[in-house]
This record gives structure tokens, C-alpha cells and sequence, in this order.
């Protein structure tokens, strides 16, 4: 599978195979911010490619470098970057402060640098499934607004792309503990065992398994 070029020619593929066909394969210097316990970032490293891993809440590992720290303002010098990635986190930022997070990545980027925001959209049966007790909606909505404005207000060249993201279960007891083990939710295990949410979770069976899809859009913003 490879990635769409428009939003009706998404096709599943991996995290990390879509990062890979997108990101521009010369890139030497990428930082990934937000990037929570960093196993994109560990990915990611490859051949003379160095990946800094900056998240809040970063956990020690390799062969990604961690950095702790927020998104507003970045804790990393002018002018350092030739990539800087929002890999799902652009929307996890505070709506307020999301043009700022995005003009200190362009900060920290070279002149010839290039920004990559990869962001989930509110589309797809993931969506579906968890929409009764955590709407991601109007964050995700925000954060591609956010895109479009820095786009036209900073005169950028914008390359887009689409995948969907694909997860497997067995049956709703394995889905409820792998969403109650994700950090930072806000949502309580009452709510996920809601009859609602079973029934959504329960249209999703293919075959032997339980399958759930989002889509996810991609933007490679440059000003060279």
C-alpha cells in the first residue's frame, strides 16, 4: 500500500511506513515533538538520520536522544533543524496555544528546513467507537485550522497525503484495557463500558476479529 494523494484514496498502512514514504529521506536532523514514550522516535533512527525526542512526560530510551519539555515554547536553540514532526500531538496542545507551538517549530528549523504535521482526523470507526465518551472533534478541527493559517500566512508550500490507521482486537475486554492503560485519558472505565459504546464496538467485527480505523492526514509545509 502506499499513501493517498487526496483524502477518498487513503489505503491502511503503518504508522511508520506512512512517516517513511512522507519525510523526505535526506532528512539528518529531525525533531519529534511530542512524542510521548518515543518509539516513533526510536523508528525513525536510521542510518545518518539523528531524531531528538521531546515530550513533557519522556521516558529514558534509545537510539532516539529524549528531551523533556513542552511544545510552547520549544527548549532548543535557532535555526538547528532540517525537519521538525508533530507526529498526533499538534491537537493534544492547548487550542490557544497551538500557533505558537508551530511558529517555534519553524523557529527551530533551518532555512531549508521542512515542518510535518501528521494529525488523526475525526473519521473512521475509532472515531465512532470512542465519539460518546472522548470527542476528539473539535481539538483535531482546531489543530488543522491552525495548519491552513500558517500555511497562508507564512507563504508556505504545502505537500498533503492520507493513510489509515488500523488496530486489531479480540473482543471489547481487550480493547477496554489497552484504552484505560493509555497516559493521560480523561475518560473513566464506566464510560467506555457504556451499552453504547459495546454496541458501536461490536459493528466493527471482521471476520475473527474486531478491526478500528482512522483516518490520519499529512502535511509537509516548506518555505525554500
Amino acid at each position: 500500500m502506499s499513501l493517498g494523494q487526496s483524502a477518498h484514496e487513503a489505503s491502511v498502512m503503518s504508522p511508520i511506513d506512512a512517516i517513511s514514504e512522507f519525510i523526505n529521506p535526506g532528512c539528518q536532523r529531525l525533531l519529534d515533538i511530542g512524542c510521548g514514550a518515543g518509539h516513533l522516535s526510536d523508528d525513525l533512527v536510521s542510518g545518518r538520520r539523528t531524531v531528538i525526542a521531546l515530550d513533557p512526560f519522556v521516558v529514558p530510551g534509545a537510539p532516539a536522544l529524549r528531551i523533556q519539555g513542552d511544545a510552547e515554547p520549544l527548549p532548543v536553540v535557532d535555526d538547528i533543524f532540517d525537519s521538525v514532526l508533530f507526529h498526533w500531538s499538534l491537537h493534544h496542545v492547548p487550542q490557544d496555544q497551538m500557533s505558537l507551538a508551530l511558529r517555534e517549530a519553524m523557529r527551530v528549523l533551518t532555512q531549508t528546513g521542512v515542518l510535518y504535521v501528521v494529525e488523526p482526523e475525526p473519521i473512521g470507526s475509532w472515531h465512532e467507537v470512542c465519539q460518546s465518551f472522548h470527542d476528539e472533534t473539535a481539538v483535531q478541527n482546531s489543530a488543522a485550522v491552525e495548519v491552513d493559517l500558517l500555511v497562508q500566512q507564512s507563504a508556505g508550500r504545502r505537500r498533503q497525503a492520507y493513510y489509515f490507521y488500523e488496530d486489531h482486537f479480540d473482543n471489547f475486554e481487550e480493547w477496554v484495557t489497552e484504552l484505560m492503560e493509555l497516559p493521560h485519558n480523561d475518560y473513566s472505565e464506566k464510560a467506555v463500558r457504556s451499552s453504547l459504546v459495546k454496541d458501536q464496538f461490536e459493528r466493527c467485527r471482521e471476520a475473527t476479529k474486531y478491526v478500528l480505523r482512522q483516518r490520519v492526514r499529512m502535511d509537509e509545509i516548506r518555505w525554500d
